[in-house]
């Protein structure tokens, strides 16, 4: 008796193995009107800064601003990673809740805010709730933050309205540890504009900078005319009473008043003074 109740549990795991699948059911929804769009391109969109290591919980609802993607109009968050980052790991959680999530997907741009990359939805692993998490949506890769200092996650339309059906986490801990499969029933989760997200940077490598020595400028100024003549003058009467220390006291004067005439009439008074 006992080996006959284990064959039909061996069988009807066996069955709902072969039922976790994904599905989808397709339910028709509105799209959003380009009127309650925020901003016409991405450059208008409203930047949150990061620090170099940060966790955010992210809730795309009512209160998240609207924009215009290539896949429709979609409430979304937009990210500028630190500017002492340099190479970056990214986390991003999507949680199914309520029997509803967001299918998220996330966009990279320049620093001209042209798209150098974007997700897709099969890059997402699932994974199963456990003690301290949600079953959820999973994606980690790295970024680097001086190429692509800025992202977007949004929802896309491409996949509202539809269904998935995962494996129940009592399932997925049997195959792991080789038990036999629970009677339960795998849960399904229809693809919502809003959910909860779970957003996770971690800075690898901070951005080097090289120090920029500014040379000191000096403004020099232009003596008056009457200054040079007053100069000269004194120069060459110095020079004629044979009073060359004073000669050369006053030429020194000169020069730090950038009188620059000042030793040719130096010397030349020298030479008419010899004759």
């Amino acid at each position: 008796m006992n080996t006959k109740k284990l064959l039909i549990s061996l069988f009807i795991g066996l069955s709902l193995t072969a039922c976790s699948s994904t599905e989808t059911i397709q339910k028709p929804i509105e799209p959003i009107p380009s009127s309650e769009i925020c901003c016409n391109d991405f450059a208008q969109f409203p930047w949150i800064p990061l620090e170099t290591n940060e966790d955010i919980n992210i809730n795309l609802n009512t209160d998240s601003p609207i924009g215009k993607f290539s896949d429709g109009n979609s409430y979304f968050n937009a990210f500028k990673l630190s500017e002492r980052s340099e190479k970056v790991q990214i986390n991003l959680s999507s949680l199914m809740i309520n029997d509803s999530v967001v299918a998220p997907k996330l966009i990279t741009l320049d620093e001209k805010f042209n798209i150098i990359s974007t997700t897709t939805l099969d890059q997402f692993n699932i994974k199963a709730s456990d003690a301290f998490t949600r079953t959820q949506f999973k994606l980690k890769f790295n970024l680097n933050a001086s190429k692509t200092p800025y992202f977007i996650i949004y929802s896309s339309d491409a996949y509202l309205g539809q269904s998935i059906k995962v494996k129940h986490p009592a399932r997925v801990r049997a195959e792991e540890l080789g038990e036999i499969m629970p009677m339960v029933t795998d849960p399904t989760y229809t693809y919502e504009r809003f959910g909860k997200l779970n957003l996770s940077i971690k800075t690898i490598s901070l951005r080097a900078y090289k120090a920029q020595i500014e040379k000191e400028t000096v403004a020099i100024k232009k003596a008056q005319p009457e200054t040079k003549n007053f100069y000269n003058n004194a120069i060459i009467e110095a020079v004629n009473n044979n009073d060359i220390p004073k000669a050369l006291s006053l030429l020194e004067e000169a020069k730090k008043l950038n009188i620059k005439d000042a030793e040719s009439v130096f010397i030349k008074a020298l030479e008419e003074n010899k004759k």
